[in-house]
């Protein structure tokens, strides 16, 4: 015995949401991959994808991401922008590679900190590069700067950081230390990477309203009269088509205080009635009232 509703469809709302989630990796998580190419060797292949893809004037990434406004913050830079001049000046980069699996939709601006943990300046410090929310990255502990300018200014910074492909290129090889250069940071080194990922979840809230006149019989078939017939076993009773089909419900279930509990919500497609589209398992039974409406809330986030 089945009971079917219609939703009344102007009570659903969609909503989006844009959440962060904040992410850690090592060189040895999966799929973290760091490459040096130096263009005209035998990585020239990179040099010359991420030349055409990102540093050349009409590639269908140039400076694609240096119009970001944090619209969240309303906040507005118009002077702020992605300074690609590095990469044609210094042949010689580090590729650092997220997945995708890890950033979703893209990196959040501005989360992005490397640490190089194999080098060290003389008090024992490791290289820390960050990105400025633009598309530069800049280490926020350099002992060498070419200007006095903000350390991500078109001359300090050391790189570039692509959100929406998860890649990260240090373009720059000048010293970060006396003894420490940039071509040195992600080649042949641990390293730690933290950032957040962003993603955008839609939520569907559908609106179920029970009136007191309905939904007031159970689905429970264990709530059946027991039926005549030898049955040796209650799996053998509950087994018995008979006893799908018995349409009574045992004395105990009859009376007028009786009122069955809500343990699951189906939702179907009204072209199939064979299978719900969506279940929604409540926490706990909810008793059914025959006094006053009870409304469900069933969001599913996508």
């Amino acid at each position: 015995m089945f009971v079917y509703k219609d939703i009344d469809k102007s009570s659903t709302v969609i909503q989006q949401n844009v959440v962060n989630y904040t992410q850690n990796f090592t060189t040895q998580s999966l799929g973290i991959k760091s490459i040096n190419i130096i263009s005209g060797s035998v990585n020239n292949n990179y040099w010359q994808s991420l030349n055409v893809l990102f540093y050349t004037s009409g590639s269908p990434n140039y400076l694609s991401e240096s119009k970001i406004i944090f619209d969240n913050l309303a906040i507005k830079q118009a002077g702020a922008t992605q300074f690609l001049s590095k990469y044609h000046g210094y042949p010689s980069s580090s590729i650092i590679q997220i997945p995708q699996q890890y950033i979703g939709e893209k990196i959040e601006e501005g989360s992005f900190t490397f640490t190089d943990k194999t080098h060290t300046d003389n008090d024992g410090n490791n290289p820390i590069i960050k990105d400025d929310g633009f598309g530069n990255l800049y280490s926020i502990n350099a002992h060498h700067s070419q200007s006095i300018n903000n350390a991500s200014s078109s001359d300090n910074y050391i790189g570039n950081i692509f959100y929406k492909r998860g890649l990260a290129v240090i373009t720059e090889t000048g010293s970060w230390s006396g003894s420490v250069t940039y071509s040195e940071l992600a080649k042949d080194t641990n390293f730690t990477i933290q950032l957040n990922s962003t993603n955008t979840i839609t939520t569907h809230e559908y609106s179920v309203t029970l009136l007191p006149s309905e939904f007031n019989k159970s689905m429970n078939y264990t709530l059946r009269m027991p039926l005549s017939g030898s049955f040796s076993t209650v799996n053998e009773l509950t087994e018995s088509s008979a006893f799908f089909s018995n349409p009574y419900l045992a004395r105990d279930f009859t009376g007028s205080d009786f009122q069955p509990y809500i343990t699951s919500i189906d939702l179907y497609d009204s072209s199939d009635l064979d299978e719900p589209a969506i279940r929604a398992n409540l926490s706990k039974p909810i008793r059914k009232s025959d006094k006053i409406a009870t409304t469900f809330k069933i969001r599913l986030d996508l």
